[in-house]
């Protein structure tokens, strides 16, 4: 075979015909080629290289992600002597380069027996399955390059890979905004990606990982896959044609204004032909009898041509190119930032086949029904129920649940959220965009947020502001008054300040509820709850939910109060429901909390060491069973004697995880046991009471289908005095149009009967929870189930309109100085548009530090992989009900907060 390597022919004459050998058929022009054998296609000339051989077929390689030529890449990479290969269709040719020490003739060898195994000529081929995931469409004039990745093969080339990081190049990323934008969003949703760096004139990207999570070639792979979603996916940002239009023309009207005189006129002609399109829509305006923002940028235009003194003009059209791209571009790498816990996806899993063995395989190959094994420090890569084994599973992510949750066989468990410790068999049930996370994910904004009424209302205000200036600016004319104040007066930016204050602060309180737990399906019910203060509540388990309280506290040698403070000490105050009750019973029973030492997080069981030095686990019933500690029969005799805690003791699978009971362990040793149940105080009736107390306006109703005896009783239970019963769904959303717009609908919006009523309500909320997100249908879903998320729900509505009402005084007082100045401070142009972007700028950085704020918060939780730092309070728990009585400032609104248009607004 070495000599085979140095003949040459032409690309279009067969091969040699050795003696005894059958001429392979000739094939139909534009068809593929038959075959039995892969070496009947063999190219009819091979040429060495400088680093291995080239051979060349236009039939085989014009089409590189045809079968054969996969096929062909497989058998080729097979060889160990093969360490890559460059494929360029225009020409026909494939070009493999081997290995440094590898001999030319023993690569050939083996090539020769790699390609002459038999193949199937028709259907799926296993042999395939290396070559499958390659990217092999051939891009403009790039050729293909093909190298390996660990067990994988890449078209990414791998240009530097240190500790922890990698920088990775690809001819597609050349000048591609576009593509290295999609890319970026990619690595976005990818778990182990800590950071990233695009270039798109250098073709390469830089990446940082997490390598407990990620290793290179996983990451290869899984970039391998995406592609289709590179080339033709997200919309990429916007051209930069009028940014550098503006860059230009602000070169040359310093230069012409300041200079050289006799640039001027140029520059001039240019800042009429770039705002050629303002002219043309405000003529268009004024001929339907309408005035609007293109009047008052025509205005400017005017004066600027008038007075020959483009600078100022140019300065101001460039810094209102720059805003946008500074908001869009703050947007994008705050939402990757904040939204990552619920967008990133695992690449990997290690699933157990039926022999008992563990596979590392992709995630694109799990199946429902498999079982796969998560361990402490990693995130569940899918929605499924526990088989084996105990962890406890931080949530906060996904539901806004603070503290770690135990989770025993049965359990379930959700995509995203993170094992702090133990370790757990998984049976499958949903992957990828089905999972709870992955909904939520697909359901976030890229960019800009639509459907925002206050982004509309922006237009409006601004639009408002053209008639007054435009009138002193004429009147100053006619007056007589000099042309500059006149001038001056039409130069303040009135509009994009509230352009982008509208999306960043939308985007600050949509991730903090959901940080809380609250998910908008329609980021429009944001603007809009400020001016709605009747709550209307539904039929719901929620109304009749109560809160967990402590039920038994039983104690063997030790007394009650001891067992009971053990118990309680274990937890910070006000974390979740069930430190809630520990901590009432304690200060009903008077059991004091211990002073602790060496607290530390367990999956099952909290353990510390007390005063006295004795070692204290409070353990869940799967913890007991597991390490199969000895229950004293004095205990046992008395858990009998409790139909609910045999429940608990056995570990119920369906039982809530909150009300299973706490055992008290000291030293090795069972000396009781603490259970709990909901039979507090309605969860309703302390919210609602919250509620009211902070607006002390606020109307709460209870629509119900039940008789009025029956529906009254629950009313009064959780302190509603309006009732309306005995309704069917058509009759509830006439009691709800009869109300007004002003009104919130709370229940359950799973349900089919409830779509009526969510349409004729102002906003409609949801307390369904987490597991019919899917099929909800409201506006807001509160993802913990109860109605304790009305709470914070309600200050999020506040904060977003007073950060919008922020952004106003600042911007209207910035410009309103500039036209006192103007007239009375000799204010010129160039004065102006200066003060006018310094209001802009403090807006900015007041969304920007807002933004940061809320992102450091964030990541300091998802990335800490202590248990301890998780034990924090329950952001809709102590945060929200610690001020329950602070009241609300008086505001008014008109009904046209809540009919504001919501469609697609202007964009930034």
């Amino acid at each position: 075979m070495p000599t085979a390597v140095a003949v040459r022919q032409s690309p279009t004459s067969a091969p040699p015909k050795k003696p005894g050998a059958r001429a392979p058929r000739p094939a139909p022009v534009g068809r593929e080629i038959p075959t039995e054998r892969l070496r009947d296609v063999l190219p009819p000339r091979i040429t060495p290289t400088a680093s291995g051989i080239a051979i060349w077929h236009a039939t085989l390689f014009s089409t590189p992600a045809s079968e054969h030529s996969r096929l062909f890449i497989q058998r080729v990479f097979e060889t160990a002597h093969v360490a890559g290969m460059e494929i360029d269709a225009q020409q026909g040719v494939a070009r493999l380069a081997f290995g440094h020490a590898t001999s030319p003739a023993e690569a050939v060898r083996h090539l020769r027996a790699a390609l002459a195994r038999p193949v199937e000529s028709t259907g799926a081929n296993p042999d395939l399955e290396l070559s499958a995931g390659l990217f092999l469409q051939p891009f403009e004039d790039h050729p293909i390059r093909i190298s390996r990745a660990g067990a994988y093969l890449t078209t990414w080339t791998i240009e530097f890979q240190g500790a922890d990081s990698v920088r990775l190049s690809h001819p597609v990323l050349k000048r591609r905004r576009d593509v290295a934008y999609r890319l970026e969003e990619e690595l976005t949703a990818v778990q182990g990606v800590r950071d990233f760096s695009a270039s798109v004139y250098a073709s390469s990207i830089t990446i940082r990982l997490h390598r407990r999570r990620i290793d290179v070639p996983r990451l290869l792979r899984h970039l391998e896959h995406c592609w289709p979603r590179l080339i033709h996916g997200l919309e990429g940002p916007p051209p930069t044609t009028r940014l550098i239009a503006s860059f230009t023309l602000l070169t040359g009207a310093f230069v012409g204004q300041y200079f050289i005189p006799a640039l001027t006129p140029f520059v001039l002609a240019g800042m009429i032909a770039y705002a050629s399109t303002n002219v043309y829509t405000a003529l268009t305006q004024l001929l339907r009898g309408r005035i609007g923002l293109p009047m008052l940028y025509t205005g400017t235009i005017t004066f600027t041509t008038i007075s020959g003194m483009p600078f100022a003009a140019a300065f101001m059209a460039t810094w209102m190119q720059l805003w946008p791209r500074w908001t869009r571009k703050l947007l994008v790498s705050s939402q990757r930032r904040l939204f990552a816990g619920h967008r990133q996806r695992a690449t990997w899993a290690r699933r157990l086949d039926a022999g008992g063995r563990l596979a590392e395989v992709v995630i694109d190959h799990i199946r429902p029904g498999d079982i796969i094994i998560v361990r402490d420090g990693e995130i569940i890569p899918v929605d499924g129920v526990v088989e084996a084994g105990l962890a406890a599973v931080d949530e906060e992510v996904l539901t806004g649940r603070a503290g770690a949750l135990d989770k025993a066989p049965g359990d379930a468990v959700y995509a995203a959220t993170q094992i702090r410790t133990g370790r757990i068999a998984v049976r499958v049930e949903l992957i990828g965009v089905e999972t709870l996370a992955g909904y939520i994910g697909e359901n976030l904004p890229h960019g800009p947020i639509d459907r925002l009424p206050t982004s509309a209302e922006a237009e409006t205000i601004a639009t408002r502001m053209v008639w007054p200036a435009l009138a002193l600016s004429a009147g100053n004319l006619l007056l007589g008054g000099p042309m500059q104040p006149s001038q001056s007066t039409i130069r303040p930016d009135y509009a994009t300040a509230p352009r982008f204050s509208a999306q960043l602060a939308a985007l600050h309180d949509l991730s903090d509820a959901l940080r809380r737990g609250i998910v908008f399906r329609d980021p429009a019910a944001l603007c809009r709850l400020p001016a709605t203060d009747i709550y209307v509540f539904d039929d719901s388990p929620a109304l009749l939910r109560r809160n967990v309280a402590v039920g038994a506290v039983i104690a063997g040698r030790l007394s009650v109060t001891r067992v009971l403070s053990y118990v309680a000490s274990a937890f910070p105050a006000f974390q979740n429901e069930r430190a809630r009750a520990l901590m009432q019973e304690s200060l009903r029973r008077r059991a004091p909390l211990l002073a602790i030492s060496q607290r530390t997080r367990h999956a099952g069981s909290i353990s510390y060491v007390d005063a006295d030095g004795d070692q204290i686990e409070i353990a869940t019933p799967a913890f007991v069973q597991a390490r199969r500690i000895r229950i004293p029969a004095s205990i046992q005799a008395r858990l009998t004697t409790l139909q609910q805690a045999r429940v608990w003791a056995g570990g119920a699978a369906d039982a809530d995880p909150v009300l299973r009971p706490l055992w008290a362990i000291r030293n090795g040793a069972i000396v009781g046991v603490v259970t709990f149940e909901r039979s507090g105080e309605a969860e309703a009736a302390e919210t609602i009471a919250v509620l009211r107390a902070r607006n002390p306006r606020a109307t709460f109703v209870h629509i119900s289908r039940h008789s009025r005896t029956n529906a009254q009783e629950l009313a009064a239970r959780i302190g509603i005095e309006t009732v309306y019963a005995g309704l069917n769904p058509t009759g509830k959303a006439d009691v709800l149009r009869s109300l007004g717009r002003r009104t919130m609908w709370i229940g359950d919006g799973s349900l089919p009967e409830s779509r009526t009523c969510m349409e004729a309500a102002g906003i409609s909320i949801s307390v369904g929870g987490a597991a019919t997100l899917p099929l909800d249908g409201a506006q807001v879903v509160l993802l913990q189930g109860g109605v304790r998320g009305l709470v914070p729900l309600r200050r999020m509505g506040r904060h977003h309109r007073a950060l919008i009402k922020e952004g106003y005084r600042t911007v209207f007082a910035a410009n309103l100085f500039c036209v006192a100045g103007a007239f009375f401070g000799g204010f010129n142009t160039l004065a102006v548009a200066i003060v006018s972007n310094l209001g802009t700028g403090y807006v900015y950085a007041r969304h920007r530090s807002l933004l940061n704020d809320l992102i450091a918060r964030m990541e300091a939780r998802m990335g800490s992989t202590s248990v301890d730092t998780a034990e924090e309070p329950d952001p809709q728990d102590a945060a929200d009900f610690a001020d329950a009585h602070v009241t609300e400032a008086s505001e008014d609104y008109i009904e046209h907060d809540l009919d504001a248009a919501t469609t697609q607004d202007q964009p930034i």
